[in-house]
């Protein structure tokens, strides 16, 4: 899982199919929950640096949905 800045919310961002049917089938399952640090080296790994830090600064000046917790 990845944390994403300004409170945007907490994505799935790998294995989504397998957590939702250990869930279904009552099985345990392994999550890890990335800081921003880490998931913004992950961005920038698979979107590139520029790229990556242009979407990071978005979702900084982003509102909070009023969904989010």
């Amino acid at each position: 899982m990845a944390t994403l800045p300004a409170g945007c919310g907490i994505p799935l961002i790998d294995g989504n199919h397998r957590a939702a049917r250990a869930l279904r089938d009552g099985s345990d399952f392994f999550a890890a929950v990335l800081d921003e640090n880490e998931t913004l080296e992950l961005l920038r790994r698979s979107m590139g640096k520029a790229n990556s830090d242009d979407y990071w600064k978005r979702m900084l000046a982003s509102k909070t949905h009023p969904m989010d917790k």
